[in-house]
């Protein structure tokens, strides 16, 4: 058993500091890992989406997985969305995973080329884009009204999210994974799980697997009839899976088969840390040695 990273601010703001996936190095350890926990390779496949591109390709390159990454583009409006995801694709499986909100990612803004333009005049040279002190993702986080989407009516934020990076995941899904059948996990922390259960009012995946996942919408049962194929895990007090308000105008609504754990090594719950996607990750290896 690992040492444990345990509660810290910082592994609740910034997880992308701590590799995913302790202690497994190979092919081997990864498969076995999927045997007996595969809840906690889906926390860890959430806690990757937050890693750098090219460390998580490297990782996954020694599990014997193929990966594709997916990124917003710089060509829709003024604002540069920071939205993450990525396809891991073994010989007997396949999983999606969302990034959640990254605090520390600053805003960009692209700037308006008539502005560059009348500053070159000048002699001055701007950057094509500017930080300002917000996170982006927290530009889909405030977007909280509602819109409808397949039969059921969700988070407009949220939503705006998935949409941005699902054509070209689901090209590759289509392309990769569906002419041999083969089954395709979506997962996700934070507003990647609310990004992961948009995803699967679209696609047939064999499981949605949340970890701290906000309310998403109304009726989504309209739009995944099936509750079993979602699978959200509520850490403790974890807040972010009541702050999307449920009162009148708003009733959002959550989904699916709640499971809650609890960081008993610590204490027991905890509304400052039980968000940490690190944290679910360490108390589902502890308090679920060998599900299947």
């Amino acid at each position: 058993m690992p040492s444990r990273i345990g509660r810290c601010l910082d592994a609740v703001l910034n997880p992308k500091h701590y590799p995913p996936f302790p202690d497994i190095t190979t092919a081997e350890s990864f498969r076995q890992a999927w045997q007996n926990n595969p809840m906690w390779v889906l926390a860890n496949m959430a806690h990757a989406a937050y890693c750098a591109p090219a460390d998580m390709e490297n990782c996954f390159r020694g599990f014997e997985a193929v990966t594709h990454f997916y990124e917003s583009g710089a060509d829709n409006g003024p604002v540069i969305h920071g939205r993450q995801a990525f396809l891991a694709i073994w010989a007997d499986k396949a999983i999606v995973s969302f990034r959640g909100t990254e605090v520390s990612e600053k805003l960009r803004l692209k700037t308006p080329d008539a502005l560059r333009a009348a500053t070159e005049k000048l002699g001055w040279t701007l950057p094509e884009a500017l930080d300002a002190f917000l996170a982006t993702d927290i530009l889909d986080d405030l977007n909280f009204m509602t819109t409808a989407y397949r039969r059921a009516r969700v988070h407009k934020g949220f939503l705006e999210a998935t949409l941005d990076l699902w054509p070209a995941i689901e090209a590759d899904l289509v392309a990769r994974c569906a002419p041999s059948n083969l089954p395709v996990f979506v997962t996700g922390h934070s507003l990647g799980g609310a990004m992961a259960l948009i995803a699967g009012m679209t696609y047939p995946f064999e499981r949605i697997v949340t970890f701290g996942a906000p309310r998403v919408g109304q009726d989504l049962h309209q739009a995944i009839t099936d509750p079993s194929r979602h699978i959200r895990y509520v850490n403790g007090n974890d807040p972010e899976t009541r702050i999307v308000p449920s009162f009148y105008p708003f009733q959002y609504q959550h989904h699916g088969e709640r499971r809650t754990i609890v960081d008993q090594n610590h204490g027991g719950p905890n509304v400052l840390y039980d968000h940490a996607i690190v944290i679910y990750a360490e108390v589902l290896r502890e308090t679920l040695p060998s599900e299947a």
